[in-house]
């Protein structure tokens, strides 16, 4: 367990210790929720910021994209089709 001190600032701020930041991993841009119990504890969570990057290959390919001819081809004849249909 790691045990810090901070002070309030006039604008309301604290700043989370060296050591505490340095233990979690927090970079610029993490959040923390805090939570006030009805005991007046505060608790404090540390949210991880997620980057883009690291979703890149989460979710896995529905399709190959054939290319942009193939896709104009495609649209022509779907469009084609539909006035076929309401003649």
């Amino acid at each position: 367990m790691i045990r810090e001190e901070t002070s309030l600032t006039g604008k309301g701020q604290i700043q989370l210790p060296a050591k505490i930041r340095k233990a979690i991993g927090a970079e610029i841009g993490d959040t923390f929720l805090f939570e006030l119990t009805d005991q007046k504890e505060i608790r404090v969570k540390f949210v991880k910021k997620i980057k883009l990057l690291d979703l890149a290959g989460t979710f896995p390919k529905k399709k190959v994209f054939p290319g942009i001819e193939e896709e104009e081809e495609l649209t022509k004849m779907k469009v084609a089709h539909k006035i076929a249909q309401n003649e």
